[in-house]
């Protein structure tokens, strides 16, 4: 190859590394996402997707381009492609076989990567790891001893705690250990974490207007469904999006623009009907506002666009109170009723009084809760989950796992604790969000969430 010729493809290389560097970047990947969702495309898209992955990995500067990939992936399915409803779906025969090849591309070429900066990669210091590594470990253990855990629940068992395991390590040690963190700043996560909420919204007005959600003037949310979650995963993922825009906002000194979207992204939360998303989001919407007022360039303008959001807020009540009432009737209706919770927490405690060490596993004998896939084989991938990190890991992993648990937390505040500064505060809106809905929810065992949450934990630690 000539001088030149090496020239040429240096200047690619570099311009290239520039634009991943970039929200352009980031943006680019959100449109493919909803192109990918709305015309069923996830074939070409995820194609896509993996070749700048397998870039990133083998010719990339950095490593941090993965960060929005990894969500990305998850909210791209479309309704058609849902594998829990369509057993013909993408993801299966030739088309799914190809789909696979491509991860397993990528996946060699990350071994490659690995293997090839061995040493820098291995002496980057964790302090989290040993805490998400203990946790990782007590899902492969879970269910040893317990009842009918033998033969096919073993495998099943194993290759979902795999699953789980990935999800929760995978993004953190490889932004942890390839990113360059000299010039990488919080901005990137924020702008991924921004991105995400703002494809998902669309979905759920995409939702409004194909799946009749709205029946006699009433939203029936068991209709905001779509090819990679329903309602509650949905108001999760636009909910996590307000800090992470909020922070945007407050770090370029457009807090109006803040106020405004934030507002927007809160209501698409509210078209979700989701409960915990609603109550936990308004919650730090709240904390966000005063935070980013704290550190507002213009608090003056800032506080006034805020009392003229809140002014429109209360004249809609006044004016639509009785149109919104109905429209809302039926989660207003659910008021604090528990929706089988209750029964869930007496279950769980049943069965971890049988397995207290080590669990039942993921598929736990006797008691099942809701299980929303209409295919049986995605059923035996995913197993139905407790719709709680706590009664989860009590039920699944036993004491073993709850102490993992608590041992990761702790080791996740101590550095939150040594590191108090504006991006810190905001990241912790973000990841707390996670941890309170996860309270009442499936999120921190849904892969999509936990891949978020392991790469906040990277730029946590080493931001």
């Amino acid at each position: 190859m000539s001088c030149s010729e090496n020239s040429l493809l240096s200047r690619a290389h570099s311009r290239m590394d520039r634009f991943l560097a970039t929200p352009y970047y980031i943006l680019g990947v959100m449109v493919l996402s909803m192109i990918s969702h709305l015309f069923s495309l996830e074939l070409p898209v995820y194609t896509v997707f993996i070749l700048v992955g397998i870039y990133t990995v083998l010719q990339g500067s950095d490593l941090l381009p993965l960060t929005p990939l990894f969500p990305f992936f998850y909210i791209s399915i479309s309704l058609n492609n849902n594998p829990g409803r369509n057993a013909k779906s993408v993801f299966s025969g030739a088309t799914g076989i190809y789909l696979y090849t491509l991860a397993a591309l990528f996946g060699l070429a990350v071994l490659w990567y690995i293997i090839r900066n061995f040493k820098k990669f291995i002496q980057v210091k964790r302090p989290l790891l040993p805490g998400l590594t203990l946790l990782a470990l007590t899902y492969f253990l879970s269910g040893i001893g317990a009842d009918k855990y033998a033969g096919v629940v073993i495998r099943r068992n194993l290759l979902f705690a795999a699953m789980q395991a990935a999800a929760l390590l995978i993004p953190y040690l490889l932004l942890s250990g390839g990113g360059n963190w000299q010039t990488s700043r919080l901005h990137y996560l924020a702008w991924s974490g921004f991105s995400v909420a703002c494809s998902v919204l669309p979905q759920v007005l995409y939702c409004y207007a194909t799946q009749g959600v709205i029946v006699e003037g009433a939203i029936v949310r068991e209709k905001i469904y779509t090819g990679w979650g329903m309602y509650n995963n949905m108001g999760f993922m636009i909910a996590m999006g307000i800090p992470f825009l909020f922070y945007l906002a407050t770090k370029y000194h457009r807090e109006y623009l803040g106020l405004a979207a934030g507002t927007v992204l809160l209501i698409g939360v509210m078209l979700t009907c989701s409960r915990t998303s609603l109550l936990f989001g308004t919650a730090i919407y709240g904390v966000c506002i005063l935070l980013m007022l704290h550190h507002a360039h213009n608090r003056r303008l800032s506080t006034i666009l805020l009392s003229v959001l809140g002014g429109l807020g209360v004249l809609m009540l006044l004016v639509f109170h009785s149109q919104l009432l109905h429209l809302f009737s039926r989660l207003l209706s659910l008021g604090t009723d528990p929706s089988s919770r209750d029964v869930f927490l007496q279950e769980g405690l049943h069965l971890f009084a049988k397995a207290p060490v080590f669990g039942n596993s993921f598929y736990s004998p006797g008691y099942v809760p809701w299980d929303f896939a209409e295919i049986i084989e995605v059923s035996l991938v995913i197993p139905p989950r407790w719709h709680s990190t706590l009664l989860q890991l009590l039920v699944s992993c036993g004491s073993l796992g709850v102490c993992a648990y608590i041992f990761h937390r702790y080791q996740t505040i101590r550095l939150v604790l040594r590191r108090r500064n504006m991006e810190t505060v905001f990241l912790c809106c973000a990841v707390g969000l996670l941890l309170l809905c996860s309270l009442f929810d499936c999120h921190f065992f849904n892969i999509g969430p936990t891949l978020v949450y392991s790469s906040a934990l990277a730029f946590a630690e080493r931001n």
